[in-house]
């Protein structure tokens, strides 16, 4: 009888302490599968703390800069032909653009306004230069700007045109932006050119 009760007892030990180890492991189960959910979220939480994005400028960015943009060089592909016969490549420097338009001032606003500052220089004939509005935009893709050319003049070369001179967008960064321009002259050298125009911002 004692013998039996011992057995029984024994058993039921065995028992408890089996259950108990059921509970340990699924104890242990929820709580690794917590400490990993945590863990994950920690590693969250840090990349996003420890990271500091920076947006990168978009091309509006960089156009619509405060300083505005000043012509640093002009050239002609294929030379360009003035009236009195000659060939020119650089329009800075071999008589096709005055000296009183090299310090032409354009600012682009994000508003799609701009304006064209003539800066110190002023056309000793006429006198017309002043600061005029205009407009700008790109194409869907940002692969053009559409902008008045502050050397191209209206037919009576009073005063800036008022269309709108579509130029390929080559590279523009906040030090630069250089445009290839082509078009059809009608007027005085006929052909074919594109004029490749290198701007910095304005001192």
């Amino acid at each position: 009888m004692i013998e039996t009760l011992k057995k029984i007892i024994l058993l039921q030990s065995i028992k408890i302490d089996f259950y108990q180890l059921i509970i340990h492991i699924k104890f242990n189960k929820k709580m690794k599968k917590l400490f990993s959910v945590l863990a994950v979220a920690a590693m969250v939480v840090f990349t996003l703390t420890s990271c500091d994005p920076k947006t990168e400028p978009t091309v509006a960015d960089y156009l619509c800069q405060s300083k505005g943009w000043v012509l640093s060089s002009a050239t002609s592909s294929p030379a360009y032909d003035l009236s009195d016969g000659t060939h020119v490549t650089d329009l800075m420097t071999e008589g096709y653009l005055y000296d009183y338009e090299l310090d032409d001032i354009i600012t682009f606003n994000a508003n799609g306004t701009m304006s064209i500052n003539p800066g110190a220089k002023i056309d000793p004939e006429f006198g017309y230069q002043q600061e005029v509005g205009s407009t700008w935009k790109f194409n869907a893709d940002t692969t053009y700007l559409y902008f008045q050319i502050p050397f191209f003049y209206d037919n009576a070369g009073t005063s800036f045109d008022a269309e709108l001179e579509n130029a390929k967008i080559m590279y523009i960064t906040e030090n630069e932006m250089k445009l290839a321009y082509t078009f059809n002259d009608e007027l005085g050298a006929k052909g074919e050119y594109t004029f490749y125009l290198t701007y910095v911002p304005a001192k």
